[in-house]
């Protein structure tokens, strides 16, 4: 069976971004309205002063019920460490640790992205939230796919 059509996002946050919790709240938004629904969501930061990765998908964001736990992936650092530790782990539909990698590697140190594939019309809220915060569009396309781990050469093109 073909997947309906997606709506492909990859947003680039520059260096000194300072996501204040509107892009996650926008997600939780989606999560709760069902439309715009988001399929499935990738986030990869390279620390400032460390340079080491920090990443989280949807399906480890949501492992405690809803995206509220993405929050906790900002705020606190102990569990950003604990996340990216099971986003880099892999599980069922989750994007391959060397891919997510491979994203986090063309960010500069403080720089972000966030991809997501959402079902439905363009989340005009997120677009909103994305723009607030700094964030830059690398890809607005349609997609046959339910999974970011179905788009591989898509994410690996635009990072």
């Amino acid at each position: 069976m073909q997947a309906e059509p997606a709506q492909l996002l990859m947003y680039r946050f520059p260096p000194g971004t300072r996501l204040e919790g509107g892009v996650v709240g926008a997600l939780e938004r989606m999560d709760l309205a069902g439309a715009p629904r988001a399929l499935d969501a990738l986030f990869v930061a390279r620390d400032v002063l460390s340079g080491e990765l920090d990443a989280v998908d949807l399906a480890t964001g949501r492992a405690g019920g809803s995206v509220v736990a993405m929050l906790d992936f900002r705020l606190d650092p102990a569990r950003r460490r604990a996340v990216t530790e099971r986003t880099f782990a892999g599980h069922p539909g989750g994007v391959p640790a060397p891919v997510v990698r491979a994203i986090g590697a063309a960010l500069e140190p403080g720089g972000a992205v966030l991809v997501v594939l959402v079902a439905g019309d363009r989340p005009a809220d997120l677009v909103d939230a994305v723009y607030r915060a700094g964030g830059r569009l690398l890809i607005d396309e349609r997609v046959d796919a339910v999974t970011l781990a179905a788009l591989v050469p898509e994410l690996l093109a635009a990072r």
